[in-house]
């Protein structure tokens, strides 16, 4: 019988699908690689075991593992396609033993064991597709938490300062009406910044045309406000063309280079690169600011996640970025340079047959 088989044989089955997930992710732990594979096979056999004892068409297939297995491979920061691998690894492993070792399983048991896997991978991807929506939930209500919270202590001073000079206590040019209008502007920046938020998140695609990259460039430079007598270098592709929505494109260096600008020191150096290879058109822009704090990297694309002594500005720079590319396809992601500064790389199609290729 052919659960008796796998039951026998299961190191053997188990053996083979670690040694294939170790090909594909040699990074990975063996444990975090094969476990929960071992209690869907456990599983498996006793759906064969019950279809074995019951009359033909009687038996309800459950996969109860297949949800679990959905939820490890989130947590370990795989994708739904790993998941639905992982079941049909499990099946060729099984597959593999069988010839191996010259069985004739019944065509019922194999028919059986077809239908447990088909039911183990629509319950993982409901499983997963769950768990997935309920984290966007949770991020959307802590990210409107966190705009309360901003916008909240933004007009708390507000008030504090106009009640002040309300009362004859300060004047309008005094350090209190300094702080009035700082947390007025703070205000205006955090709907602002919200508002495009909003807005890229909501378009489908980028609305690309083919645009010359340093007519897109030469106003976003134009409008850096340099007060900080910062050095900005700026090599470009000669004649270098890119297939994309002009305002989502503009939005996000705009912010990569006002947020190069904040963080380099006075009399500091930027230098912005950009270049086509491979179909791709890469952009960098490098500053001096430091460097990052080791494993913080990922924090910056946080929405209201601010690094540094410098809080103006909303916290939503970055992560306005990071969408804007991502609607065109592509990516945004930050190279540290410990003691020197950061590199912000971004990578988009050329043109709009190569959106959504790019996988970092």
């Amino acid at each position: 019988m052919l659960h008796d088989f796998i039951c026998q044989h299961k190191a053997e089955i188990l053996d083979i699908c670690a040694c294939e997930l170790k090909q594909k992710y040699p990074e990975r732990d063996d444990d975090d690689l094969i476990d929960g594979i071992p209690n869907f096979i456990d599983e498996l056999i006793v759906e064969l075991q019950s279809e074995a004892a019951s009359a033909p068409g009687c038996i309800e297939i459950v996969a109860p593992a297949a949800s679990s297995q959905a939820r490890l491979r989130r947590q370990q920061g795989f994708d739904l396609c790993r998941v639905v691998h992982d079941f049909g690894l499990v099946y060729e492993a099984i597959n593999t033993v069988v010839l191996r070792h010259g069985e004739t399983p019944a065509p019922r048991e194999y028919q059986v064991l077809g239908r447990c896997l088909d039911n183990a991978i629509a319950l993982a991807v409901e499983s997963f597709s769950r768990q997935q929506h309920n984290e966007d939930d949770l991020r959307k209500a802590e990210d409107f938490g966190m705009l309360a919270h901003e916008i909240r202590n933004a007009i708390s001073n507000a008030l504090t300062g106009y009640e002040l000079i309300q009362q004859g206590r300060a004047k309008l040019d005094s350090p209190t009406g300094d702080i009035v209008q700082r947390a007025l502007s703070r205000i205006a920046q955090l709907v602002t910044d919200t508002l495009t938020m909003a807005q890229i998140t909501g378009t489908a695609n980028a609305r690309c045309q083919k645009h010359c990259f340093a007519d897109i460039l030469r106003p976003l430079i134009q409008e850096i406000d340099n007060r900080k007598d910062i050095r900005i270098a700026v090599e470009i592709e000669p004649g270098l063309s890119v297939h994309a929505d002009a305002t989502l494109l503009s939005s996000a260096i705009s912010n990569l280079l006002q947020n190069a600008v904040k963080f380099t020191k006075q009399g500091g150096a930027i230098g912005l690169r950009a270049f086509s290879a491979g179909g791709f058109v890469f952009i960098e822009v490098e500053d001096t600011c430091g460097g990052l704090p080791e494993g913080s990297e990922q924090e910056l694309f946080r929405p209201f996640v601010q690094k540094g002594s410098d809080r103006s500005g909303a916290g939503l720079g970055l992560v306005i970025a990071r969408r804007a590319v991502e609607a065109h396809g592509g990516t945004l992601h930050v190279r540290n340079m410990p003691g020197l500064g950061c590199v912000f790389a971004v990578t988009i199609p050329r043109s709009s047959e190569r959106r959504n290729v790019v996988n970092f």
